[in-house]
């Protein structure tokens, strides 16, 4: 569905000041469900004239970490303060805890099961030819997407 839904009682004026934030975030979550075959909605609170965005399939207060809507609010935070690539360790960095959260069971003393397949194939439909999507620049993006592939995906079974 891709859809964006928004908190009671926000206005036009709100809105219409972050519509490009609204665009990143639509471009990041429609990449999310087509790589993931997800059908994620979100709901976009604002706080100081800044959207938040939550699963609306998964409501975990204060924080719903570890979603494509936490991304899609680290993303635009990046956005804001972005100015060199510092960022881009930041980014890796986060690529590398969920790659080595599925990776520490790539043992040949412990036997592969289909949770462990199921995880890799869903981290190589995550990753495979992936930039954040809306605001970074061509050569950005191909940056990011060679480091994703030196870094991890070549590194897969």
């Amino acid at each position: 569905m891709d859809i964006i839904s928004f908190e009671k009682n926000v206005s036009q004026e709100t809105i219409d000041n972050n519509l490009e934030n609204l665009k990143i975030a639509q471009l990041n979550l429609s990449d999310f469900n087509k790589r993931m075959d997800k059908d994620y909605d979100l709901l976009c609170r604002f706080t100081n004239n800044y959207p938040r965005f939550f699963l609306m399939q998964d409501l975990r207060y204060p924080e719903n970490t570890n979603t494509i809507a936490s991304q899609i609010n680290w993303l635009l935070m990046w956005k804001r303060e972005i100015n060199d690539r510092v960022y881009f360790k930041i980014f890796f960095n986060d690529i590398e805890r969920e790659f080595e959260e599925i990776n520490r069971y790539n043992s040949p003393y412990i036997q592969k099961d289909n949770l462990y397949h199921n995880a890799m194939e869903d981290f190589k439909n995550k990753y495979t030819d992936y930039a954040p999507l809306g605001f970074l620049t061509k050569e950005d993006e191909d940056y990011i997407k060679e480091e994703i592939n030196k870094k991890f995906l070549n590194h897969i079974e």
